[in-house]
């Protein structure tokens, strides 16, 4: 049954906003009447309509599912699902308990085109912002091969994994972003109030000042002149490096530059090797045929240098070749996890070797981020330590002369 989203006068006269569910446009303002409502719009929840008024920008204003609408979503399907429930009547339920009102929305779309007719990856394909390429195509070899909600179970550890790595990212970054913060606005008064000051105060001096006290000062004169300046530069700098970096060939630039750094290299290297691995485990258990289970990794990955890679790889399988020797040929993968799909090729097992290489990489990936994390705060105290003895130096080595000259005159 379709979901229609309406904005309507109540019995009091007071506009009121929601969905319902009903089988045609004709019916749902019949349910609004019944209601005792007066509706003043009234479209399909999947379905916008093509003049609303003045819009917030899409950046602004939350489409569909974020990370954790999905996470909690894919957890209750796998529950509800497991337990016999019908999708339609799951996906209902769930977007019914929804707190979020555009990710109701898009639950209720989803449920309106399953109970047309539509597989559950199908209905999912309308709302791409939503549910991404790779999370369709999963449900999609669930759906093929009956066994949806052990997919649903598998993706939703994944994303809980996943979600949790960002959580422990988020909150390990709290206490090195706020020093940050502070260190800058210690920099910037420092630069903007108190060199100007000793600059007027040497100013009035027949002495030479060191270089480092004339390039503060120089820089604090710049600071104070041009700081609108700089902030415009800034923000174009950002969009246009933004824009740039969704070019096709920029961005190929872009990744095989970080590849070449020494730790970050290796690091992005892990973190698409263990991506692929589970996905690619989640994809096999389902059912899936193997290169189009390649082509799902493949879409789940943004590194350009990875894709070509495993283009390469699925060209090869096409052909004929086994699975670990197209891997190992791309010399991007680490030995272990190629052993594994080796290994599980020879026993009929690729995706139990998947999920083993796919937890290896994954807790290596975790130990990496976790070494990052304690080598950042003591990295920040360092760096910005280092940027405020500068200046305070600048300040000093003036005195100190003058003080050594007044006691050589």
């Amino acid at each position: 049954m379709p979901a229609f989203e309406y904005e309507a006068l109540d019995s009091a006269g007071k506009r009121a906003k929601g969905l319902l569910s009903a089988d045609s446009e004709l019916a749902a303002r019949r349910e609004l009447r019944r209601r005792r409502m007066a509706p003043l719009k009234l479209h399909r929840a999947d379905r916008r309509p093509a003049l609303t008024g003045l819009a917030l920008p899409r950046l602004f204003r939350p489409a569909g599912l974020n990370a954790a609408d999905l996470m909690s979503v894919t957890r209750q399907l796998a529950t509800l699902v497991g337990a016999g429930m019908p999708v339609e009547e799951a996906v209902g339920l769930i977007a019914d308990q929804a707190e979020r009102v555009p990710a109701r929305r898009v639950l209720m779309a989803v449920r309106g085109r399953v109970t047309e007719g539509e597989r559950l990856s199908e209905a999912m394909a309308a709302h791409p912002d939503s549910f991404p390429a790779v999370y369709r195509a999963m449900v999609a070899a669930g759906e093929s091969a009956g066994g949806l909600s052990e997919v649903l179970e598998r993706l939703a550890e994944y994303l809980e994994k996943s979600r949790a790595l960002s959580r422990r990212i988020s909150v390990a970054m709290i206490y090195p972003s706020v020093l940050g913060v502070v260190a800058l606005l210690v920099v910037g008064v420092l630069m903007v109030f108190i060199v100007p000051r000793i600059a007027e105060q040497f100013s009035t001096l027949d002495v030479t000042l060191p270089l480092i006290t004339r390039a503060m000062i120089g820089l604090s004169e710049f600071l104070q002149a041009g700081w609108i300046w700089i902030a415009l530069a800034v923000l174009v700098g950002v969009f246009g490096l933004s824009a740039l970096g969704r070019r096709p060939g920029v961005k190929r630039r872009i990744d095989s530059t970080l590849l070449s750094l020494p730790w970050l290299g290796g690091f992005i290297r892990k973190v698409e090797s263990a991506r692929f691995a589970r996905t690619m485990s989640i994809l096999v258990a389902a059912g899936a045929v193997l290169p189009d289970a390649l082509r799902a990794a493949r879409r789940a990955s943004a590194n350009a240098p990875f894709q070509d890679r495993i283009a390469r790889v699925i060209d090869q399988v096409e052909q004929g070749a086994g699975l670990s020797d197209s891997l190992r040929a791309t010399g991007w993968f680490p030995p272990l996890v190629v052993y594994m799909v080796a290994s599980g090729e020879r026993s009929g097992r690729v995706d139990a070797m998947f999920a083993r290489a796919a937890d290896h990489l994954e807790a290596e990936v975790d130990s990496a981020v976790g070494v990052g994390l304690n080598l950042l705060e003591p990295g920040v105290i360092v760096f910005m330590g280092g940027i405020v003895a500068l200046i305070v130096l600048s300040i000093l080595l003036p005195i100190l002369r003058l003080n050594t000259l007044a006691m050589g005159g």
